[in-house]
């Protein structure tokens, strides 16, 4: 006994409901639609069409698509729609977004949140790295403008290695004060220097007026 199934005869054995097994089937439309097997949608009114197919390629002659000589093509019952891949189930992230807000405002981050040591949570060397990348950014923008000089940058740049600054705020901190008290030495200095130089002008006056008196 044969089966006419779209103008193909086919033997009643391979149609019959007790044989079908689409394992085949569902594989073939798997790795022809990029997918899982369980994404895979068969219309179950043409289970004895679908059940024929075991083949993914299709024949086109004079632009017409005709089944492969072994059974229906996979990709000819997907165009017409016998074979579907399900939609992507939708998780909605709305919840995720809120969570991870409320996270960067310190919610959620107690105590009884916290897993792990601190070092596990926050690598010290890590955090270490980025300070000093920081205050060695800073310094070499100092230096490049002009601010700094370059002896007061490799001091200060000890100092940071030596981890004597936390953060920008107190290396800016200790610069002006650096600059300060150079400023004030440097003001110290001339004024003694100008007195020394003003006592040296005395002296020689006294020692002209003195080689005078003894000459006349």
């Amino acid at each position: 006994m044969v089966i006419l199934v779209r103008g193909i005869l086919y033997p009643y054995d391979l149609c019959c409901s007790d044989r079908y097994s689409l394992k085949l089937q569902k594989r073939l439309a798997a790795s022809v639609l990029k997918c899982g097997k369980n994404k895979i949608w068969m219309d179950p009114n043409e289970i004895s069409e679908i059940s024929l197919a075991n083949s993914t390629l299709v024949y086109p002659y004079r632009g017409c698509y005709f089944p492969s000589r072994t059974g229906f093509s996979i990709r000819k019952l997907y165009k017409e729609g016998l074979i579907l891949k399900k939609p992507q189930k939708i998780h909605s992230r709305a919840r995720v977004r809120l969570y991870k807000l409320a996270k960067r405002k310190g919610r959620h981050m107690g105590i009884g949140k916290r897993k792990g040591t601190k070092n596990a949570r926050t690598n010290q060397k890590t955090l270490w790295i980025k300070r000093q990348r920081v205050l060695r950014r800073l310094l070499k923008r100092l230096r490049d403008t002009k601010k700094i000089d370059r002896h007061l940058y490799h001091s200060f740049y000890l100092k940071c290695k030596g981890n004597q600054f936390k953060n920008k705020r107190t290396l800016i901190e200790a610069i002006q004060r650096e600059k300060t008290e150079t400023l004030k030495k440097k003001s110290i200095a001339d004024q003694l220097e100008a007195k020394r130089l003003k006592a040296q002008i005395l002296r020689n006056k006294r020692k002209m007026k003195k080689d005078k008196e003894t000459v006349a």
